[in-house]
């Protein structure tokens, strides 16, 4: 008789946390796409029409950024599927629950333990 790992996903699980992942890392890579387009710009206009399309592409830039910074959390969890370590704390190691990675795919830790 085998014995399961308590909180173990199963494979319908595993299979939903895999296709929500593919779902957001193709949002992801348009979005980051769409963000490097360059910005529309008008003709040049007063300093406050200058300090609103700097204020714009700074925006863009960080927006641009926590993009790719959620990609990788994306690409990460996807890896860890492949590898067999997907569900465990980057933390404890213990097993993160099933409604977190639900609702957080790419989540790295249980809600209770530091980010990694």
């Amino acid at each position: 008789m085998t014995r399961t790992e308590p909180n173990a996903l199963t494979n319908a699980q595993l299979t939903e946390v895999r296709q929500a992942l593919f779902r957001k890392r193709d949002e992801l890579i348009g979005a980051v796409a769409d963000l490097h387009e360059p910005a529309p710009v008008g003709e040049p206009g007063d300093f406050a029409d200058l300090a609103r399309t700097e204020t714009a592409v700074e925006e863009r830039t960080e927006l641009a950024s926590r993009e790719r910074t959620l990609l990788t959390d994306v690409e990460r969890a996807l890896a860890k599927l492949d590898n067999g370590t997907y569900g465990l704390s980057e933390h404890s190691g213990k097993r993160i629950p099933y409604e977190r990675l639900k609702a957080l795919p790419w989540a790295r830790n249980d809600v209770d333990e530091p980010a990694p």
